[in-house]
């Protein structure tokens, strides 16, 4: 059974086991689960961070229910927008989002397998390469026994080895890699793209509360880029239980509610 949801003239029909929820950003929607892999807070500082720029081609690795994608084409008038995703599930679904939102003619959803995606799409020529990746390695973490939100949170079908090989085949000379990732790796992260010619040049902090020591970062990279990394201020995310602070209001207003946290 199923249901049409779709604006005028669109005809996206949203299933039984879907939600549509308002990403509170213009007028836009995301279809996902009710249960299973939902868009988590992490994502949303993401798209955030990243810089982008008017024309960019940007490609989104593991772009799972695509709420990336939609939040980058918020932010500037971009070229093209691809959203590779492994399961075909999800991939299916966040196509059906971005023809509900009219967006079908910026974002292409291509359902696929990373590590291969640069034969599929062709490589060195995007400016823009975005992960929100698998943060725990298989056995390490407790495993969520729904596939879409294992495969998400672990690195069951790539590595961040496979990650960063396929950023920078993506790129052109000079173009971005976006990722977040846990703080506590972050040595072994930098190691790992200056290995493949990216060159960290932006990095944030994320703090939950201003007082606790920082849980996962942001980070930006450059292709064949000279070293000069720039550290930006703390992105803290509560001022207090229940309460964002005002750069998170900022994106939504106050009426947001509480992402899933990763």
């Amino acid at each position: 059974m199923a249901n049409k949801v779709g604006r005028a003239g669109t005809g996206v029909v949203l299933k039984n086991d879907e939600s549509l929820d308002d990403l509170m950003i213009g007028d836009l929607k995301i279809i996902q689960k009710k249960k299973g892999f939902r868009f988590t807070l992490d994502a949303v500082l993401l798209g955030h961070f990243a810089t982008v720029k008017e024309a960019d081609r940007v490609v989104d690795l593991g772009t799972g229910t695509g709420v990336i994608p939609l939040i980058l084409s918020t932010r500037a008038a971009l070229g093209q927008v691809i959203g590779v995703e492994l399961q075909a599930e999800m991939a299916e679904m966040a196509q059906r989002t971005m023809e509900y939102n009219k967006l079908g003619n910026l974002i292409r959803i291509v359902q696929g397998d990373l590590k291969e995606i640069h034969k599929v799409i062709g490589g060195g020529q995007y400016n823009l390469v975005i992960v929100n990746p698998p943060y725990y390695l298989p056995g390490h973490g407790m495993a969520s026994p729904a596939e879409s939100k294992a495969v998400s949170r672990h690195q069951l079908e790539c590595s961040l080895e496979d990650i960063v090989h396929s950023a920078s085949k993506l790129l052109n000379y000079q173009g971005r890699f976006a990722l977040i990732y846990p703080a506590e790796r972050m040595a072994d992260l930098f190691a790992l793209l200056r290995s493949y010619k990216l060159e960290p040049r932006l990095l944030r902090f994320i703090h939950s509360y201003r007082e606790r020591p920082s849980r996962l970062m942001l980070v930006e990279a450059r292709k064949s880029a000279p070293p000069k990394l720039r550290i930006l201020p703390p992105l803290i995310i509560y001022k207090k239980p229940g309460e964002y602070e005002a750069e998170i209001l900022s994106w939504y207003g106050k009426e947001v509610e509480h992402a899933e946290e990763k």
